[in-house]
């Protein structure tokens, strides 16, 4: 499996960058434990992950994320961890809810940990990153 665990966050990224909600829902396990600081509460299934994706899609047409470095496997426990850069620019509506375009792009780190199950779909989702430094970039606060 540590080959898999390994491969993890460039398929997890691709999810994200190529924008087909049934590629992106690949990664992701029917239940799924998804924390993220621009989240109001956790994403418990795959229905909440969709959302997620189409609303961040929406808002930030170009995001995409790109790898720092080489990920940290943990094979006892099926963990992966990747340090990222998330870059785009806020164009469109939807995310952050409510919130009109201001046109600004965004360059923001963070990092990741996901728990990995044997289809090589995430059970688990545990993102890092400060929302802060995002809603300053696109001049929200």
């Amino acid at each position: 499996m540590t080959s898999d665990l390994a491969g993890y966050p460039a398929r997890y990224f691709a999810a994200w960058t190529q924008r087909d909600l049934d590629t992106a829902l690949d990664v992701i396990a029917e239940t799924v434990d998804w924390q993220d600081p621009s989240l109001p509460e956790p994403i418990t299934d795959r229905d909440g992950a969709a959302g997620f994706f189409t609303a961040a899609w929406s808002g930030f047409p170009d995001m995409a994320f790109h790898p720092v470095g080489d990920p940290l496997v943990d094979t006892a426990n099926n963990r992966v961890t990747q340090e990222w850069r998330m870059t785009g620019t806020h164009t469109g509506e939807g995310f952050p809810p409510g919130v009109p375009p201001t046109g600004q792009a965004f360059d923001v780190a963070g990092t990741d940990v996901w728990e990995v199950d044997d289809a090589g779909r995430a059970t688990s989702v545990h993102a890092y990153w400060n929302v802060g430094t995002l809603l300053t970039q696109l001049g929200l606060v």
